[in-house]
């Protein structure tokens, strides 16, 4: 991976991220360039610090403009840096949550500003408020898009990935938020489900319900989201007609062993000697970003210890896809993937029982970005997306 803002990587990669959704109007290139320079490089809390700072003067400024469009798309933008000012905080750090509560309400204050119209309903999932916002095309409706993030996803970090791309080619959407995710970790302390498709049903339900939805129904599940969609359409074929893995994510164990020393990989499939696991979890807290990726999914699978994260961690896994997933399949491999080999998407696109299953893998040599989900590259991926979507 080319170095364009740092050398470290995970600070590499969010601020590729940042770039991403620059299209969509959530970042801008000067902005972004104008922060970085400031980061200490590998420093987390300069990384905090300094999207805190440019995010608040963005926000101030803004509060200022008279043209309510200008104020639309800076309080836009400021919703995202705050999202990266708040990514390598800690979840006891109470500046965490300080930093989504800004990022969110900006999002929905700049929303309000413009002109796009949406619904925002909270549906009860296991007595718990799971969100979701519903997007209307201005065009003659292809279908509905259900979109889920992943791992470190927000609810609202949606909007620019896949709403508005969707929106523009003619697809109604529905972005949903999920257990282990957004609003349901933070405030409500309910982790990761491996029984996706419940959640799924109960969001699709809904909506049947209540709204003429366009079929068909398209899937869309980014990152380990990808990973919860193909359990969820394997384990209930009735709830999608397509689905898209943007991208392919193996089982968390996999992802597990990118990061890990290999003689400890033979652990995962066990789980680690008293003694061993406290040897492994010192070599962890001493790197920065796998103690940051381990802390992360300790608090969004409900984790107390290592070896409990690798017990919980292994119910999240594609074994029910290899066998089972027979809805129509569009998978996105990257082929200098950060958290798995992308010879796994290979074989997992190969071994699907789907009739109806095309692959995509991104490399450098066809496509502007060989990382993971197609961090960066706003059109690649949609570009094939919809491409694969007009060929049905």
């Amino acid at each position: 991976m080319t170095s364009h803002f740092f050398k470290t990587f995970e600070f590499e990669f969010e601020a590729t991220r940042l770039m991403w959704i620059a299209p969509s109007g959530g970042s801008d290139f000067a902005e972004v360039a104008a922060v970085t320079e400031k980061i200490k490089d590998g420093h987390y809390q300069s990384w905090h610090l300094e999207w805190k700072n440019f995010a608040q003067k963005l926000e101030n400024r803004a509060q200022g403009f008279l043209s309510t469009t200008n104020k639309a798309n800076a309080l836009m933008r400021a919703s995202r840096y705050y999202q990266a000012a708040e990514f390598f905080l800690d979840p006891s750090d109470t500046a965490k949550l300080e930093m989504y509560q800004k990022s969110v309400s900006l999002f929905y204050q700049a929303l309000a500003l413009t002109n796009v119209q949406y619904s925002a309903h909270t549906i009860q999932y296991q007595e718990t408020p799971l969100r979701t916002l519903y997007f209307k095309t201005h065009k003659q409706s292809k279908g509905t898009f259900f979109v889920c993030g992943g791992f470190d996803a927000l609810l609202e970090e949606l909007y620019f990935t896949s709403a508005i791309p969707a929106l523009n080619n003619g697809y109604d959407v529905v972005l949903y938020e999920g257990p282990g995710q957004s609003d349901m970790i933070r405030y409500h302390q309910l982790s990761f489900e491996k029984n996706w498709q419940l959640v799924v049903k109960e969001v699709i339900d809904f909506y049947q319900h209540h709204y003429q939805l366009r079929m068909p129904k398209i899937g869309i599940g980014i990152s380990l989201g990808g990973l919860l969609t193909a359990r969820a359409a394997s384990l209930d074929a009735s709830l999608f007609d397509r689905i898209v893995l943007y991208n392919y994510f193996p089982s968390m164990i996999a992802s597990f062993k990118k990061s890990l020393p290999f003689f400890l990989h033979r652990y995962l499939d066990t789980q680690f000697p008293t003694w061993l696991e406290k040897i492994a979890s010192t070599y962890i807290a001493h790197k920065k970003f796998l103690n940051w990726q381990v802390e992360h999914a300790k608090w969004t699978f409900a984790a107390t210890s290592l070896n409990d994260l690798i017990q919980k961690c292994r119910d999240f896994n594609e074994e029910i896809a290899l066998s089972q997933l027979h809805t129509d399949c569009l998978t996105f491999v990257a082929k200098n993937d950060n958290y798995y080999d992308y010879h796994l998407g290979l074989y997992f696109h190969q071994a699907i029982p789907a009739k109806n299953k095309k692959l995509i893998l991104f490399d450098k040599e066809n496509y502007s970005t060989d990382l993971h989900c197609q961090n960066g590259s706003f059109y690649d991926c949609n570009d094939q997306l919809y491409e694969w979507l007009l060929a049905k």
